[in-house]
């Protein structure tokens, strides 16, 4: 097991932590479900700056208009250097026939077209770079 690795920290700006949004197609989304915290790993798309994640009917049902979190990174598994983004907002479910028609034209292969899809407009976005020591 490799030792850690002391590193510096530096906060991104907005447009650093939506260019990463962008450039990353997997994150994590965390919710609240019966009450306990759940988090999932999905796919996603950034439409019109908004995240789109296809999702299971159960999924759908559990995070309709809840406040979650969503997280992607860029974190190196050997130097644990790299980035990391956390946005929060609303989740809420795409219903509208022609809203839906006009995401899922848009959606990159990995995000199931047929699926049901979940929206989450960002109201915090936060990001963080891991640098190496003196910032390197």
């Amino acid at each position: 097991m490799p030792a850690h690795r002391a590193s510096e920290t530096r906060e991104l700006s907005v447009e650093d932590s939506l260019d990463l949004l962008r450039s990353v197609r997997f994150g994590r989304i965390a919710f609240s479900r019966h009450a306990l915290p759940a988090i999932r790993p999905v796919w996603h798309t950034v439409i019109d700056g908004c995240i789109v994640i296809a999702a299971d009917p159960a999924m759908i049902r559990t995070l309709h208009r809840q406040v979650v979190a969503y997280e992607v990174d860029t974190i190196d598994h050997q130097t644990h250097l790299g980035r990391c983004v956390i946005i929060t907002g609303i989740a809420d479910t795409v219903t509208d026939k022609q809203e839906l028609a006009h995401f899922q034209r848009r959606l990159h292969p990995e995000t199931i077209a047929d699926s049901q899809l979940i929206l989450i407009d960002p109201d915090i976005i936060t990001g963080i770079e891991y640098l190496g020591r003196n910032g390197a």
